[in-house]
């Protein structure tokens, strides 16, 4: 399934918290000269989304995380090191690192606003 379309299925069912999509990030290949018609057909995205009922995260249109949580309140976001820590839906506690996303500044305090 596309990834579009699969985060608009979640969206369509559960109350959206939390949505970044970014251009996924360029490797070592992409920079080089072989690396120009990868760039040009590459259409890859990264999102990243909290609803009111799971975490989704998707890296380079791949399906990371799509875990239910048990409480929206005891997610917490560590800013220092970009990590959400979440208690999945068995109980088990979840770290999920957004390293990858490359958060900015006006990212990171929505996010730190909407969950601590």
């Amino acid at each position: 399934m596309n990834s579009f379309k699969y985060i608009n299925s979640i969206l369509e069912k559960e109350e959206q918290k939390f949505f970044l999509k970014k251009a996924s990030e360029r490797g070592f290949i992409d920079n080089s000269l072989i690396g120009l018609l990868y760039f040009i057909l590459n259409k890859d995205k990264d999102y990243f989304l909290i609803t009111n009922k799971r975490i989704v995260c998707l890296v380079k249109n791949r399906l990371v995380l799509n875990s239910k949580y048990n409480n929206f309140s005891n997610i917490e976001f560590n800013s220092n090191n970009d990590n959400i820590k979440f208690e999945n839906s068995e109980n088990k506690a979840k770290s999920l690192s957004l390293r990858s996303f490359r958060l900015s500044y006006e990212e990171i305090q929505k996010l730190k606003k909407i969950l601590n």
